[in-house]
């Protein structure tokens, strides 16, 4: 029971890690391009190309440039997440509806000002499921990753039992991945849910 649990804390720990970062990061390169052109037609050509291929493709040469273990699960696992959050967060601010921020230029609202008081409380719903939907990309990706010369974690102890051909402990690790999985989506929603909001518009 002990192992279960150490197995599951730890593999938490990287996916929260992984996905705080690549959900940060790719929001920040995403809000760049959208308020950029010329930065839009640079970086999204290639953040298009790379999240079109699997992450699990970089593998020999992440194992190449920084070897087994921990950097090379965060690697994975921030190819996996960050180039897909650039994307949505660019259309997600595509999204918000014309009238709303030429109402607030008019107010006299732009640059961060806009975003802190306009584009992220509108956004705030699509903020959350961006968040929702790399984590359960990363909680996918995790357990393959773990597979890099980790010596803890799910993803780790599933291929232990399958050299041990203990499957039976297979099954159970597989039952607390996926329910482990549901739980959380489940949390974040009810988040978006009860998180309010509102728009401010004001002059500046």
């Amino acid at each position: 029971m002990n192992v279960i649990l150490s197995d599951i804390i730890i593999t938490l720990g990287r996916v929260t890690l992984w996905t705080i970062a690549s959900w940060l990061g790719g929001m920040l390169v995403g809000f760049l391009c959208y308020r950029s052109k010329t930065l839009d037609m640079m970086v999204l050509p290639l953040v298009n190309f790379i999240r079109h291929i699997s992450p699990f493709c970089w593998l020999p040469l992440i194992i190449l440039i920084a070897g087994i273990g921990e950097i090379s699960v965060g690697i994975t696992l921030l190819i996996s997440m960050a180039f897909h959050c650039v994307i949505i967060t660019i259309e997600m601010l595509r999204a918000i509806p014309k009238e709303i921020i030429e109402q607030a230029r008019l107010d006299g609202t732009s640059g961060w000002t806009m975003l802190r008081y306009i584009e992220l409380p509108v956004s705030k719903t699509g903020i959350i499921d961006i968040f929702r939907v790399l984590w359960g990309v990363g909680w996918s990706a995790v357990i393959a990753a773990e597979m890099l010369g980790v010596s803890s974690g799910m993803g780790y102890r599933l291929l232990d039992f399958r050299y041990l051909l203990r499957y039976r402990e297979m099954l159970l690790y597989i039952i607390i991945i996926g329910s482990i999985g549901v739980g959380t989506d489940h949390f974040l929603r009810y988040l978006k849910r009860i998180l309010p909001g509102q728009i401010l518009v004001t002059n500046r």
